[in-house]
């Protein structure tokens, strides 16, 4: 009867464990996409803006943007180089909008 109850045991921490992996899993993926697709959109958002305060400054045709990363992920942050003015600066692009 022992013997039998030990093996139960053993079983049923293991199902245990298992199930326990799965909801861990589970949750780290959702949490995952979850965390993509905000900075996804985010992402997509001040690219517009970024484009609209670049336009703004006369710099469309041969500029570039990187971006650089930063602890905040609330904002992103852009070193632009304006090939047509010979300028380099840093912008500021939340949801709303972009500052230099």
């Amino acid at each position: 009867l022992v013997k039998y109850l030990k093996l139960k045991f053993k079983k049923s921490i293991q199902d245990l464990e298992l199930i326990t992996l799965k909801v861990i899993t589970q949750t780290l993926e959702m949490v995952t996409k979850d965390h993509q697709e905000t900075t996804k959109e985010t992402s997509k958002k001040s690219k517009t803006n970024l484009k609209s305060l670049l336009s703004q400054n006369g710099c469309i045709n041969g500029s570039s943007a990187k971006i650089i990363e930063t602890r905040d992920k609330d904002y992103l942050m852009y070193e632009v180089v304006c090939v047509k003015n010979s300028t380099k600066f840093v912008v500021k692009c939340n949801e709303e909008s972009c500052s230099k």
